[in-house]
């Protein structure tokens, strides 16, 4: 990474069941290395994080987060409509890490700090889906209502598979809408579906490759098309579901989107999930700025490994392996700086 003169670090106090703390001392320290300034600042209301990253980014400040998904979406947001030098990187405290395994950063805490040593820079797209922003996925239908219900505590017991038992106790419910695709090319698809999925990176919500290798291309945005729901082609695809392997034909239809207005034939209310947080209603405008984000990542050698294996039970119980004992007490570091 090279050296920067003045960074800030936003950490959400809840992210990670409240142990992202306990990681701050040890991130305080890497970044000290890198940077002359090094400001702190914790969140206490949702609003805070865009607020912080777009104020830093102003100042073409680097921008580092301790916090889930949902945190990282609000940084997003702050920093994006910006459009300044300042680059995002982050130690991910969330349930289901979307981004993290898309930029190969370690999931465990104290290898993801370290990465930023000799960390890189890159570009990643954004997405935007009417005035907001989303770096992994923007998601409408049934499961995506159904998997917003996941309760803090069903994720502090059972993790990233709490997120699949909400989305198979909803397949029996499913409700079809009559999407109009409207692109800015002037084609029209009009198709029949319970769930839609716009997809930057190869997962969501944890479910993984829902994308084949082969299409992973940057610059467009991967609309997911689920086709309506069957007891048997569904249990046929639930072992690779699972275990994150490429799902059939029979299941979904993907296309390529770089922007296009999406609405519903009927007008029936249905509210969009971005990045796991609820989103604009129907119709939306869905556009790709691509390479639009500065974003830090590890080194080859520091890089995590995907895999084809199930990540669901990550966390089942959680484990987290903290860097130091208790008595290291987080208010040895002042917290208060201001900008």
């Amino acid at each position: 990474m090279e050296s920067s003169r003045r960074c800030v670090v936003i950490v959400n106090p809840t992210a990670g069941r409240e142990k992202a703390y306990r990681y701050l001392p040890q991130l305080a320290s890497v970044l000290s290395d890198l940077y002359d300034d090094v400001t702190i600042k914790l969140t206490q209301r949702g609003g805070d994080a865009k607020e912080f990253a777009q104020y830093a980014a102003e100042r073409g400040r680097d921008i580092f987060c301790m916090g889930g998904d949902g945190t990282i979406n609000e940084i997003i947001n702050g920093m994006v409509p910006v459009q300044s030098r300042s680059c995002f990187g982050f130690v991910p405290f969330g349930t289901v890490n979307d981004l993290a395994r898309a930029l190969r950063l370690p999931l465990n805490p104290e290898k993801a700090i370290d990465s930023f040593k000799r960390a890189k820079r890159t570009t990643i797209d954004v997405g935007r889906i009417n005035d907001r922003y989303f770096i992994n996925v923007a998601a409408a239908g049934l499961i995506p209502e159904a998997v917003s219900e996941v309760s803090i505590r069903e994720k502090a017991l059972f993790g990233s598979l709490a997120y699949y038992m909400k989305g198979f106790q909803a397949l029996p419910r499913q409700q079809s809408y009559r999407f109009v695709i409207a692109e800015e090319n002037g084609t029209v698809t009009r198709v029949s579906s319970p769930l839609i999925a716009a997809m930057l990176t190869d997962s969501a919500g944890s479910f993984r490759n829902l994308v084949p290798p082969s299409e992973q291309i940057k610059g467009v945005i991967k609309l997911a098309l689920f086709h309506d729901f069957q007891w048997i082609p569904a249990i046929r695809e639930a072992p690779k579901l699972l275990t994150g392997l490429q799902l059939g034909p029979e299941i979904l239809t993907v296309i390529d989107i770089k922007k296009a207005h999406i609405s519903i034939e009927d007008g029936e209310e249905l509210w969009t999930n971005i990045d796991g947080d609820k989103g604009p209603a129907f119709p939306i405008d869905l556009e790709i700025l691509p390479e639009r984000l500065p974003v830090f990542i590890p080194h080859e050698d520091d890089a995590e490994e995907t895999s084809l294996f199930p990540h669901i039970w990550e966390n089942v119980p959680p484990k987290l392996k903290l860097p130091w004992s208790e008595e290291n007490k987080i208010e040895k570091l002042d917290y208060s700086k201001s900008f």
